[in-house]
């Protein structure tokens, strides 16, 4: 099929370049020049594991195209995805602004027959106002347009493989011709047994965020349950376990730590408040989900002062600046949320992550950047694991004790063993667990 994907952001890249490893014919478009002509030079505007290879394979075989040009880009495409931004606008509400102007932009240019299909997580309602706007810029394709939601349900770090292998697609349709023609584009993936769900398009557009502050429900749910295993003595990781081995409720999202971060959850919970909000229910859970995710952040700070007594002149060095491992976003990372804070209270914060450490410090300039871990830790009060890179696992802990200041761990990702720590010599603080060796 002939596809068009309007914004090249995170989702839309990422589709893109899967559409074309399924067998279409993909043209990519975005406003942002530079980013074009980085993609156009075999660059790449994020990190994301195995998509550099996926777009190289794409342009190289010439099924996969880049353009600024939404008329080019949107010529005689049989379906058009919109994949812009939806930030956060100050009330919490999701800025749709660019949802619109795609819109109008492919209506200017659409020869019909054409289904539109919403990836962006947009509030319920906004395929009406999709719809609306169509026939005020194009009236005479009143009946040749159709207007579909495909959330999208990707995992930065995970995202070409949720595209390659999902465990559903969800669409939402309210014509014939936008089922079949959601079905022919994903006939690759439902024959080799993927579930397809079919629903009303306000049902597609609820799920997607009613699936999002569930998972960061479940997220928050566990760091509350820290804060009282910490108090109660026991370990948050066993309680997880147990709960996880329940399959009503299941282990995935239930490790405390610090918190939820990235593009997503946090814009996502507050729109969903305020959707909830228009319609004439109130939705405090979302609130409360939200205030204990910040806790989050806060309670590792506290366990920074209480091992530090004065933060003043103290260096701490943070192993992690990315929200999550595998990905270079730092957007809303709990990490930069903990380094403000230390920052705040005359602390010398230095910082290390295999892929975000350029992101971080453009975010936060009073951030020192280590160049790896050993550096980072180098005459440290105080470290804190703020994201569970993979690498972090083979640290040479010895080591690691030698070239520290104090050799005190506060581990806001449980990514260590505390008896390990303690036989070791650290002063070793996890998330929700028994503290494993007094303070320093």
């Amino acid at each position: 099929m002939r596809v068009a994907v309007i914004g090249l952001g995170h989702v839309g890249l990422v589709t893109s370049a899967s559409l074309v490893a399924l067998g279409h014919d993909v043209r990519g478009t975005d406003s942002d020049d530079e980013r074009i002509a980085l993609l156009h030079d075999g660059g790449m505007p994020f990190f994301e594991p195995g998509l550099a290879e996926l777009v190289a394979e794409g342009t190289t075989g010439g099924r996969l195209e880049f353009t600024s040009d939404t008329a080019s880009g949107v010529a005689d495409a049989e379906v058009v995805f919109i994949c812009v931004g939806t930030p956060s606008t100050g009330t919490g509400d999701a800025n749709l602004v660019a949802v619109e102007q795609a819109t109008r932009d492919f209506a200017r240019n659409a020869t019909g027959g054409t289904v539109v299909v919403e990836k962006s997580t947009v509030p319920a309602g906004t395929a009406e106002r999709i719809r609306r706007t169509l026939r005020v810029v194009r009236p005479d394709l009143r009946d040749e347009t159709f207007v579909a939601c495909n959330p999208e349900f990707l995992r930065e770090g995970r995202a070409v493989q949720d595209c390659l292998e999902p465990d559903r697609i969800l669409v939402g349709a309210d014509s014939p011709e936008a089922f079949e023609a959601m079905r022919r584009l994903y006939e690759p993936l439902l024959n080799k047994g993927c579930r397809l769900i079919e629903t009303d398009i306000a049902t597609a557009e609820l799920a997607k965020h009613a699936s999002n502050a569930f998972l960061a429900l479940k997220i928050s749910y566990s760091n509350a349950l820290a804060r009282l295993c910490e108090r109660a003595g026991a370990d948050v990781v066993s309680v997880a376990e147990v709960l996880g081995s329940d399959a009503r409720i299941g282990r995935a999202f239930l490790d405390a730590g610090l918190g939820y971060g990235g593009y997503c959850f946090p814009k996502d919970i507050q729109a969903f408040e305020r959707l909830a909000a228009k319609l004439g229910y109130q939705f405090p859970l979302l609130r409360e989900v939200a205030r204990i995710n910040d806790e989050a952040v806060e309670a590792a700070a506290d366990k920074v002062r209480e091992g530090l007594w004065n933060l003043e002149g103290k260096r701490v060095a943070l192993l992690g600046l990315a929200f999550k491992p595998d990905t270079d976003d730092i957007r809303f990372s709990p990490a930069l949320a903990l380094a403000e804070r230390l920052l705040a209270g005359g602390a010398r914060v230095v910082g290390y992550d295999p892929r975000a450490a350029t992101n971080a410090k453009e975010a936060l300039p009073q951030l020192e950047i280590a160049v790896d871990v050993y550096d980072a830790a180098t005459d440290a009060d105080c470290i804190v694991i703020c994201t569970e890179w993979r690498e972090f696992l083979g640290l040479d802990l010895h080591r690691l004790r030698d070239v520290m200041a104090h050799p005190f761990v506060v581990d806001g990702r449980n990514l260590l063993d505390p008896a390990t720590m303690a036989e070791i010599g650290f002063a070793y603080h996890a998330t929700g667990r028994p503290a494993a060796a007094p303070l320093p």
